[in-house]
């Protein structure tokens, strides 16, 4: 469907705002209509006549005011009459200067509050849309590239919507007033029209090639974002190589891209004015010419002439409004095209509503000839084969890049299976849904996720229905209790974005708290403890084996000596098992598992 299409259909919920905003503008036209009429038969009912008596130049003043319905003059007795119909003439103008201004603020509320609607929902569905797509989707994206569709682009429909308003004022007004000057002079107003498909034809060929320039800018605003976004998380790393002059190098010259792309946009945007005023002046001249000669002719009433070309000045203003909206359409389908993308991400797991759930496992994991790869050409998993029983504790070792942590991603489906199988219990994970297996399986990785809130929200996090008490004994079990309660507010401190006021230990603690409250089945620990010191490892140990207890865990260790109470070890290199037995076995066997411990403990 073509993007326009698309986003119009976005607008059909908000129809009936939009069509009462639509006569409100409708009522704002006739008004204006109404007061320049009101003005130039004014101008041609009101007549101040001089006589000449035979002695003398003596001037008297008669008044007439025209009876347009009968097209007779009427005298007026004095000129205290004349004032007074002045007078109501004025009132009038004023009354509809009140009804227009009314409407203006109902058309202008109508509109903005479609817009903003409009922008919830579409900030909403995308949202959704990132939260819900698998992770190999995200994982090809750059964060800042994903954060500037949902911030930048959907601003600029937002923008695009405020400015709706006012064209809608003009877009009414410009037939309204066509009508009308058709009524007034047909030959002048023909005349006018003709200059209508030049000015359309102007419009429409900037706006393509603002169009195209507006989508580089907002792709080159997405990658600001991502450059900003990888300076503040890798800001140590930059500090610790003194690259700061080269980051800052890279950074100006993404904005120098950006620089000169805005720069060709804004040649076209202020063309595109001059252009439109420049024909509209062509057009007023022409009339006004035309307009003085009839009135010499008589074919023409002074105040008609004067209506006239208030209106024909008035009316090219609509058109330089629309000139002008299909700048901001054009950089809005822009933004449009780069929102519906992530609109069209896949769903995970879009056969949710027809798969049942799995029910309360003992835990018994089978992988069946499982082969996996982010690209089909390139395998990452091949060919693997194991079981794990109820409560047992698995390890995964070997050399990096062996494929350790993409085995275990595959147990909650984070990427799905190029071929074989894997069952808990022995119901296949495909054919069950995604919530009812993941509730089951909790994770705690090498790099503690929390997020902005309390210490409260974030043990809580996944089970929201748990009270204060839950809380409370998981974190004891976690050994976070103690440090927990020597914060400010104990519990309802804020921890900051990403738990930037805890250290790495309080950090893993909390997230091992929040698996506890989870009560998962299946436990997965990657590098649970290979970021911390001597003294919080062994307190997030402890924690570990309370977690582990009684639960199938699959723990992922670069740290041979964290595992060696495992009751099973499996060895992974280049992707398949090359080894598997417990700690002792494999040291009996001298294959790589032993080559690993024996290097560890030359370090």
């Amino acid at each position: 469907m073509p993007t326009f299409l698309r986003f119009a259909k976005y607008l059909k919920p908000y129809i009936g705002s939009i069509g009462l905003a639509f006569m409100c503008a409708l009522v704002m036209a006739i008004c204006e209509v109404g007061y320049f009429q009101i003005l130039g038969d004014t101008t041609d009912a009101l007549k101040l006549i001089e006589t000449n008596t035979g002695d003398g130049p003596i001037h008297v003043r008669y008044f007439y005011v025209k009876d347009v319905f009968e097209g007779i003059e009427i005298p007026l007795p004095d000129a205290d009459a004349a004032i007074t119909l002045v007078v109501w003439v004025l009132g009038g103008i004023f009354t509809l200067v009140i009804i227009k201004g009314a409407f203006t603020y109902c058309n202008d509320y109508l509109m903005a509050r479609v817009g903003n609607k409009l922008i919830i929902r579409v900030r909403n569905e995308m949202y959704e849309r990132i939260a819900f797509a698998p992770l190999g989707t995200l994982k090809e994206h750059r964060t800042g590239d994903l954060m500037a569709r949902v911030t930048d682009d959907v601003r600029t429909w937002q923008y695009t919507a405020g400015s709706t308003a006012n064209v809608m004022r003009d877009v009414v007004l410009l037939p309204v007033f066509v009508a009308v000057l058709l009524f007034k002079s047909f030959q002048m107003t023909v005349l006018v029209l003709v200059l209508f498909p030049l000015l359309g034809h102007l419009i429409s060929r900037f706006g393509r090639r603002i169009r195209g320039t507006s989508t580089e800018i907002q792709q080159q605003t997405a990658d600001v974002s991502s450059q900003l976004k990888e300076t503040i998380f890798g800001i140590k790393i930059i500090k610790s190589f003194t690259a700061e002059k080269l980051e800052s190098s890279r950074f100006k010259e993404t904005n120098r891209s950006q620089y000169r792309s805005a720069l060709r946009r804004s040649r076209s945007t202020a063309m595109l004015p001059p252009l439109v005023e420049l024909i509209s002046a062509v057009g007023i001249a022409t009339v006004f010419g035309l307009g003085c000669w009839q009135v010499i002719q008589g074919g023409l009433t002074t105040g008609s002439f004067i209506v006239y070309v208030a209106m024909i000045g008035r009316m090219f203003k609509p058109i330089k409004t629309v000139g002008q909206f299909n700048n901001v359409l054009q950089q809005s389908l822009a933004s449009a095209e780069r929102i519906f993308y992530v609109l069209d991400f896949e769903k995970e797991g879009n056969e949710e509503d027809k798969l049942p759930h799995l029910p309360p496992v003992r835990g018994e994991v089978e992988f069946r000839d499982v082969i996996f790869g982010y690209d089909r050409d390139d395998e990452i998993i091949k060919h693997i084969n194991f079981c794990v029983k109820p409560g047992e504790v698995i390890a995964l070792v070997g050399p990096s890049g062996g494929g350790k942590t993409t085995l275990v991603n595959l147990l909650p489906r984070f990427y799905e299976l190029d071929s074989g199988k894997i069952l808990i219990d022995g119901y296949p994970i495909d054919q069950v849904s995604l919530d009812s297996l993941r509730r089951q399986i909790a994770i705690v990785p090498q790099d503690t996720i929390l997020f902005g809130g309390t210490v409260l929200d974030n043990i809580i996090y996944g089970q929201p229905a748990a009270n204060r008490g839950d809380a409370i004994a998981a974190a004891k079990q976690a050994n976070a209790h103690e440090f927990i309660a020597l914060m400010p507010n104990g519990y309802d401190t804020p921890i900051g974005e990403s738990g930037v006021k805890l250290s790495g230990g309080q950090q893993q603690r909390i997230s091992i708290a929040r698996a506890i409250l989870k009560n998962p089945r299946i436990l997965i620990l990657d590098e649970a403890t290979s970021a911390l010191d001597s003294q919080s490892e062994a307190l997030v140990q402890q924690s570990l084996g309370y977690l582990m207890r009684g639960r199938t865990t699959f723990v992922i260790a670069h740290r041979l000596s964290t595992v060696v109470n495992a009751d099973r070890i499996l060895v992974l290199n280049g992707g398949r098992i090359v080894e598997s037995g417990t700690h002792q076995e494999l040291l009996d066997k001298g294959g790589i598992y032993r080559t690993l411990r024996q290097m560890q403990r030359q370090e």
